[in-house]
């Protein structure tokens, strides 16, 4: 289920709102990203040290927090396939240091549980997320919430 190239995890961006590249390329590795149980400490370098993460009904805060919630999402799953639907970008400014990007996004997931061969699960999700640029230039999560249906 999971793919080795983020041009697949592109979602619609709106016609009359400029994405940039830079927030376009993040969001596609971070899905891609996502998908591969091997790559946790890359994922979790998708998220500021400070980040707060919050996805259905648990929350973390930091760096340690945020690699735990990581490994617990994989102790039940052995295949995880994002789709990603739609973006909706806003910019409101912010005082924080560095600019920030906010964005809700909806798509769905597939995902194959270790329990069984069969034992397949489907849900619909949305996130919102905020991303702010850090000291070497690169874009991370400050926040990000997952609000996810079965």
């Amino acid at each position: 289920m999971a793919s080795s190239s983020s041009d697949n995890y592109r979602p619609i961006f709106p016609n009359d709102i400029p994405v940039s590249d830079r927030v376009k390329d993040f969001i596609a590795s971070f899905y891609a990203v996502s998908d591969d149980p091997s790559r946790n400490e890359e994922w979790v370098e998708h998220f500021a040290a400070d980040a707060v993460l919050v996805m259905g009904d648990k929350t973390a805060r930091g760096t340690e927090q945020i690699r735990q919630l990581r490994e617990g999402m994989w102790e039940k799953v052995k295949s995880r396939r994002h789709k990603l639907d739609k973006m909706f970008p806003a910019s409101f400014g912010s005082e924080r240091k560095g600019e920030e990007h906010e964005y809700m996004i909806c798509g769905s997931a597939d995902f194959a549980m270790k329990s069984g061969e069969d034992d397949v699960a489907s849900a619909t999700w949305a996130g919102r997320a905020v991303l702010t640029d850090v000291d070497d230039g690169r874009l991370k999560y400050a926040f990000y919430q997952v609000y996810i249906h079965r």
